[in-house]
This record gives structure tokens, sequence and C-alpha cells, in this order.
């Protein structure tokens, strides 16, 4: 089975049809997308005239057969508590975000979503997240990158009987590869999986800092692709 699996797009609609373009004329049999559909900030992205969070996330719900939220996501529907500052909580804020202009029924439907997915092969099976237990969603600052910090996900894998991991949310060039005690970052761009449990984190759809890519992965080879795109110029 071909998973075809993008994150991270952030209202980047010019990106994200020629990244569905492309994996159309590579062929792929389920389709996922892992989050921050939503999500514009001024400061780091500089497609504002392109940019169309309702249209971004119309394409992702034909296309897609997974979709889990991302931080800007629950955001954007409203999911994300009001905290004081000083409280001790260290959410994003997401003060920075424009707003993406979702009706009712889209702000009700991203909600709704899971905060994480299994898919099962034959053989084992994947777990899929925006980013890391305990922090699934990316809701919390912070960021995760040895093995102490990657115990909490690999147990929640291990609960799911999941022996592989995808997540998105850290806007990687190339991906990385995590295993219980082990972190490393590949530039390259595929690599056939032989060590497990593992956890893969995706680049970004989204063309900021010229990252433009999405994953391919094959279940049976275990042979893991990373497509990049040509840079294509901001508005």
């Amino acid at each position: 089975m071909r998973l075809a699996i993008l994150s991270d797009i952030h209202e980047d609609l010019v990106s994200l049809k020629r990244v569905l373009k492309k994996i159309e004329r590579k062929g792929y049999d389920l389709m996922i997308c892992l989050g921050d559909i939503s999500g514009y900030s001024k400061p780091y992205y500089r497609y504002r005239r392109s940019r169309n969070a309702p249209a971004c996330l119309e394409l992702i719900r034909q296309r897609c057969d997974i979709i889990i939220p991302g931080n800007h996501d629950l955001h954007a529907a409203g999911m994300i508590p009001d905290l004081q500052a000083g409280s001790g909580n260290e959410y994003w804020q997401h003060d920075m975000d424009l707003d993406p202009g979702y009706d009712e029924e889209e702000i009700a439907f991203l909600a709704n979503l899971p905060n994480y997915r299994v898919v099962s092969t034959p053989d084992y099976n994947i777990f899929l997240s925006h980013y890391l237990a305990p922090n699934l969603s990316g809701l919390f600052k912070g960021f995760y990158s040895n093995g102490k910090e990657l115990e909490s996900h690999f147990q929640l894998m291990q609960k799911n009987n999941c022996s592989l991991g995808f997540k998105g949310h850290l806007h990687t060039h190339g991906f990385f590869m995590a295993g219980p005690e082990s972190f490393q970052h590949y530039n390259h761009r595929q690599l056939r999986l032989k060590d497990f449990p593992a956890i893969i984190g995706i680049p970004p759809v989204t063309r900021h800092k010229y990252r433009t890519r999405f994953c391919i992965f094959d279940t049976d080879t275990y042979l893991l692709q990373i497509i990049k795109l040509l840079y294509y110029a901001p508005e």
C-alpha cells in the first residue's frame, strides 16, 4: 500500500494544488493530512494574496482519506483555552494568525477531528499525529529531540500496537527518523526503513523557507520518499 502523506499547508493554496497534482502522478492508495491546514502568519509567510484557508480545507476534505488537526486548526476552531499571562501553561497563543475565514460548518468539522489515527497493514500498524505525545496536536510550546522526551509517544504507539509513526509540525528540512534511543536528520530524499519502532517527521507543504515537500511511503517495501517541488516565487 502506498501512503501519500502531507502536512503543514498553512493556507498555501498554490503549493497545495501543486502537491496534489504531483501526488496524482506518483500514484497512491491512501492520502493522509497531518494537520495545520490553517495558520497564516504575516511574519513567517509571503503569499498573502493567494492564501485561502477554506479552499485548502475543501481540497483536503475532497482528496484525503485521513485528516488530523494541527494546533493552528484547533485555534481556528476555537479549541484552545484563553490563558492568562503567567498562568504557567505554555500554549502557543497564535496571536499573529490571520482570520482563516471559515464558516460554521468548517469550524465544526475541524473541532471534531481526532487528534490521532491508526492505519493497519497486514504486518504492522502506523500511528498518525500532528506532533508527539503528550503534545499530539502541537498545542504546547516546545519540541522534543531525544529518547527521554520521545518515551511517551513510543508508549502510546505500543499501546496501539504501532511500530511506525508519522508526524509533521516542525517544518523540518528533509525529514527525521527517531528511535527510542536515537534521533537522526536526513537531507536526502529516500530511505528504506529497517529499524523499528520508529517515528518519521515529514516536511511541510507550505513554501516557507523553500520547503515545499510531501512524503510517499510504501508499506510493503518500507521505502520512504520525500518528494521536493521546485521553488515557486511568492506573490
